[in-house]
């Protein structure tokens, strides 16, 4: 303990890299780059400057804050996209009611389009039946005629096409608002309160690849689990390993993809979260990749990949 007479009003204390501790009333440029405390009269800590951090460990902060905004814009966004939806349907009824109504203009497009086939192969049979005309005579088959039957077939070639891609617009339509559907279930039957206080939901954490710790030695564990996770499923080499940042090396490939975690301690919540993302190539091929339901599937999986794996007595793979 000090006395208050070896305490000026400011004093400060800091321990070099060989261990030892110093006290002084000011602090040189070469012994700023220690983490130093600031002293009372009676030797109380009263503020902490900590240790001067090196370009690595910088660019590490700054990348962790990447993830960490990332992760932020994503809950935005879903908060956001759960606002509109709220704000656009009082029902369920409302909503099947809107798709029953979309679906009936997508099919009576394709039963107009279905009606063109029909016509394009009662054409390809007349120039057919002409073209079977001339070979039947031992007449050469003009080669407009030839031309025109090529073109007929390309043109009912099309319409096919027109006609799965409407079906595929259709598909594509009830997936949309049978997830809709789905999260206004979800958003309208739970309670307020508990909603606005939790960060995301069980759907959303496996949505945005979260992990909620509970306490530090389950968030210990969870971590090192994830840390097997990324290394499982990440194709690129290993690139930074830290106390709250793992990260594989970023894509040269279409087909590759990085994983990483970050853990990150909510502002608004006591427990601590582990962030997984994941990176593909930047490239046309790469964001379909990441896009794709593969992926979407493989981060999805992560939250009960850690739980599984927790509650396990099985060591962890």
């Amino acid at each position: 303990m000090f006395s208050e007479q070896a305490v000026s009003a400011k004093t400060y204390k800091w321990v070099d890299d060989g261990g030892k501790t110093s006290f002084s009333d000011q602090v040189s440029p070469e012994e700023a780059k220690y983490r130093h405390e600031t002293l009372s009269k009676k030797g109380r800590v009263i503020a902490v400057t900590e240790q001067e951090k090196t370009k690595e460990q910088q660019n590490r902060e700054n990348q962790l804050n990447l993830l960490r905004k990332k992760q932020e814009k994503i809950i935005q966004n879903q908060k956001d996209r759960d606002d509109a939806l709220l704000r656009s349907y009082h029902s369920k009824e409302d909503m099947l009611s809107e798709l029953k109504e979309k679906t009936q203009t997508i099919e009576a497009q394709r039963k107009l389009i279905e009606s063109e086939i029909t016509q394009q192969l009662e054409r390809l049979d007349t120039k057919q039946k002409s073209a079977a005309t001339f070979e039947r005579n031992a007449q050469p088959i003009p080669p407009n005629l030839i031309e025109e039957i090529k073109a007929i077939q390309g043109e009912i070639q099309q319409t096919k096409v027109t006609i799965d891609e409407n079906l595929t617009v259709q598909k594509k339509l009830a997936d949309e608002y049978e997830a809709s559907i789905k999260r206004f279930l979800m958003l309208t039957q739970t309670n307020e309160s508990a909603r606005q206080n939790k960060v995301a939901s069980i759907e959303e954490a496996d949505a945005l690849g979260l992990f909620r710790c509970e306490n530090d030695p389950k968030c210990e564990k969870a971590w090192e689990i994830a840390h097997v996770f990324v290394t499982t499923y990440s194709t690129t080499a290993p690139d930074i390993n830290t106390e709250k940042l793992i990260m594989h090396a970023l894509p040269t490939k279409d087909s590759d993809i990085s994983l990483s975690i970050a853990e990150i301690t909510s502002s608004k919540n006591t427990e601590d979260q582990i962030f997984l993302d994941i990176h593909c190539r930047d490239s046309s091929l790469g964001k379909e990749l990441c896009e794709s339901p593969k992926i979407q599937a493989l981060r999805a999986s992560f939250r009960s990949y850690v739980n599984e794996r927790l509650n396990s007595k099985v060591p962890t793979p």
